[in-house]
């Protein structure tokens, strides 16, 4: 509706797949097309499923034929092996390597997007992405309610600023302009239902 996607579904139903087959399709026909830089940022509201869900992408990266090459990063507060290409023990994580190559896919959470958005270090990863980054996902949305829904709020219109900075004055169309994260799809999944009024 209106340019934004929204999964429900229970666990284990096949929401995971719903958004990240459709990512992948688009990795591979934008590699394809030479478009480099991330094509999508997927939050986690927990470093647990954040890891959960990057041992299932870095499984099927590394045993479909037809995947290999996509690079994907995971984004953390965790100490843990320093990994500086994607394998089947798990994706890149070493920061240095995602600085320099803007992965195809970074799984992070929203603290460490706002890490990523602050440290001058990091400025590289969306310069690189700015014209290419195409989905946001926000997975377990229920979770982001009251004050934390407002600081994610403020904290993705900071990245389609910073995204926006550095694409040329003409490359958005007026109505991208006027959408706060520019040209990129939101995603937002849920397992859960509450009150929904």
């Amino acid at each position: 509706r209106d340019g934004h996607l929204q999964i429900i579904a229970s666990a284990g139903s096949g929401k995971t797949e719903a958004f990240l087959y459709p990512i992948l399709d688009h990795v591979l026909r934008a590699r394809r097309a030479g478009v480099t830089g991330m094509k999508a940022l997927i939050l986690y509201p927990m470093n647990a499923l954040a890891n959960d869900q990057a041992k299932r992408l870095a499984d099927l990266l590394t045993t479909r034929e037809e995947l290999a090459g996509i690079t994907a990063a995971l984004y953390t507060g965790q100490d843990g092996p320093q990994r500086t290409k994607v394998s089947a023990d798990g994706l890149i994580t070493d920061r240095a390597i995602i600085r320099d190559e803007a992965p195809d896919i970074l799984l992070t959470n929203y603290k460490m997007l706002d890490q990523l958005l602050l440290r001058y270090d990091d400025r590289g990863l969306w310069k690189q992405s700015a014209g290419s980054l195409t989905y946001l996902v926000l997975d377990e949305f229920h979770t982001y309610d009251g004050a934390q829904g407002t600081d994610v709020a403020m904290l993705l219109r900071r990245l389609g600023l910073t995204l926006m900075s550095y694409l040329p004055g003409d490359a958005l169309t007026g109505a991208e302009l006027a959408r706060p994260l520019g040209r990129i799809t939101p995603v937002a999944t849920s397992a859960t239902l509450g009150d929904q009024h």
